[in-house]
């Protein structure tokens, strides 16, 4: 797999990368039936997917809008979060830290990073092995969380979290329209929540829900992923893990 020398190749390595970490990852922690998911294989590794339609075309849509936002500079992270049907509190957050994606005028989205200076001897990493070390990584680190409670169904949302410099998704055009935004006096989140409570509906207009809230850092326990390192593409992932998933059960 070559390495991309281009912010739009990067930002669509990285988005083909979520694709597959999504399903995974949902398919791990159990947030719909197993038997939904079909096995496949990327980057020449074992995986699963998911075959409910609502459910690919949710995650199709919403890593498009990452996307977009990663094109524009404005994403420091981006997260998946397993929350709480009965309650709606975030259970499990995994979290895909973008801080060191350069930064690329709109202009210069197709400029080579070597005709900018922002790239070296790239050619002896092997990105697909990266991602496969990483999806991994992710596999054996689901392996050694806590389960969720047993007596409860769970969702998932996709958020993304803002650089400290940059304006939230404005609802200007069809990409932006899909973020809600979450909390802002708080922190700086834009969140979609997967069926069954999607925050587009088929007409385009948005529905009225209550955005999964943030894990406060002092109330998650954090277990580390993989740092990934092809070239210009780097970030970090983790897992937390929610006070209230050992604390709080259904209907206490």
């Amino acid at each position: 797999m070559p390495l991309p020398d281009t912010q739009a190749e990067l930002a669509a390595s990285f988005t083909k990368f979520l694709t597959v970490a999504i399903h995974q990852i949902i398919y791990l922690r159990s947030v719909y039936p197993r038997v939904t998911f079909l096995p496949v294989r990327a980057y020449d590794f074992p995986l699963r997917q998911s075959r409910h339609p609502k459910v690919c075309e949710y995650i199709r849509d919403v890593v498009a809008a990452v996307e977009t936002e990663i094109l524009k500079g404005t994403v420091a992270a981006a997260y998946v979060i397993v929350t709480s049907i009965s309650s709606n509190q975030p259970m499990e957050r995994f979290a895909f830290d973008l801080s060191e994606f350069p930064r690329v005028a709109e202009e210069d989205l197709c400029t080579t990073f070597e005709e900018r200076g922002l790239a070296t001897a790239l050619s002896a990493v092997d990105m697909e092995a990266q991602f496969r070390a990483c999806l991994s990584r992710l596999t054996s680190a689901c392996e050694r969380l806590a389960p969720l409670p047993a007596d409860d169904e769970f969702g998932f949302t996709v958020c993304i979290e803002v650089r400290e410099d940059a304006l939230p998704p404005a609802g200007t055009t069809k990409a932006e329209a899909n973020w809600i935004i979450a909390d802002p006096g708080r922190v700086n989140l834009q969140s979609r929540s997967a069926p069954s409570s999607l925050s587009k509906a088929k007409d385009g207009k948005q529905q009225q829900q209550q955005p999964s809230p943030r894990i406060p850092s002092e109330k998650a326990k954090t277990v580390p992923v993989r740092r990934v390192e092809a070239g210009e593409l780097r970030f970090e992932v983790w897992v937390e893990e929610a006070r209230q998933k050992f604390e709080n059960p259904p209907g206490s």
